[in-house]
């Protein structure tokens, strides 16, 4: 959503934040699996 301009300008700042929230939770999730993989990879 936050890729999409026309989301971004329209949007009150309370949703661009709450989906901001979410990007940030879901990337440091992403990393977290990406050591995870690491890990078992060189097992």
């Amino acid at each position: 959503k936050l890729s999409n301009a026309a989301f971004v300008d329209k949007a009150p700042p309370e949703v661009i934040a709450k989906e901001r929230a979410k990007l940030t939770e879901a990337e440091q999730a992403l990393g977290k699996l990406a050591e995870q993989h690491a890990r078992i990879a060189s097992l």
